[in-house]
């Protein structure tokens, strides 16, 4: 089996690196190749420009694995990122020979901000440009080919995180703060690639996966516990507006489809991130 990956970071390095152990071709595409793993077959693309792109329209993947970014973080940079990557991708000739395609949208997607829960059939949002973005290259890539969409929530992991940073920092929310799921990065890794053996192999993978642990413990208390875990004193700051992220995620479709997670809580994360 043949899979490309397209905008190659630290999550599909890793479902490429596990991919490749299985014995499959792994071909990966960033704006900067020399930083991808030489066992890959490794290709400089930008997914927003088409002369670019056009370097990959002899590959033939059987699996196309997407991990969009976006170019910046205004509504401009989450249009070009996000909707005009998929439209191009849409548009590939070479599409329509792949079996699946696996994009990685965001929760942020899900209307919800009160602290509400939310699953795969949640309402989407669509008022905040940001969130309309993802929600349309979700559209147009479903529309080219068979997709499945994997909906991450705070994707956390690297020693050098930002929440550590935040609590080495000092700072820290106060009671009030919002719920947010989260999900380790070998986790997110994990389950992409358990959805590409299950195609393989024949059987169902569904449309829309929510990726996210099994707490939804408020961020301040989060925080909290990593300061005493790291010997920092928090100066905590009031939440002064309700956060986009305050929702609290249904994560039972995982475990339908087989999938364990390594772990099942940030208490589980984040004490490998400290001792890492």
């Amino acid at each position: 089996m043949h899979l490309l990956i397209l905008g190659c970071g630290d999550i599909g390095t890793r479902v490429g690196s596990s991919m490749a152990a299985l014995g499959w071709t792994v071909s990966a595409a960033r704006r900067n190749a020399s930083s991808l793993p030489e066992q890959f077959d490794r290709y400089q693309v930008d997914l927003t420009d088409p002369v670019s792109m056009a370097a990959l329209s002899m590959r033939h993947p059987d699996y196309v694995l997407v991990t969009p970014t976006p170019q910046s973080y205004d509504p401009k940079g989450y249009h070009r990122g996000f909707t005009e990557a998929a439209e191009l991708l849409a548009a590939q000739s070479w599409l329509l020979a792949c079996r699946r395609v696996i994009w990685v949208s965001s929760t942020r997607v899900y209307r919800e901000a009160e602290g509400g829960w939310v699953d795969e059939h949640s309402p989407l949002n669509v008022s905040e440009p940001q969130a309309r973005a993802m929600v349309a290259a979700e559209a147009a890539i479903r529309r080219a080919r068979t997709t499945t969409v994997i909906r991450p929530a705070g994707v956390y992991g690297d020693p050098q995180g930002m929440l550590i940073r935040r609590v080495l920092s000092g700072q820290g929310g106060a009671p009030g703060s919002s719920f947010g799921n989260r999900i380790h990065r070998e986790d997110l890794a994990r389950l992409i690639t358990h959805c590409l053996q299950l195609d393989e192999q024949g059987e169902a993978v569904p449309p829309t996966l929510l990726a996210a642990d099994e707490d939804t413990t408020p961020t301040y208390e989060v925080e909290r516990w990593l300061a005493q875990k790291l010997g920092v004193n928090l100066s905590e700051t009031p939440q002064q507006a309700i956060s986009r992220a305050n929702r609290q995620c249904r994560s039972a479709l995982l475990k339908e489809i087989g999938f364990t997670l390594t772990y099942p809580s940030w208490r589980e994360g984040y004490a490998a991130s400290i001792n890492a």
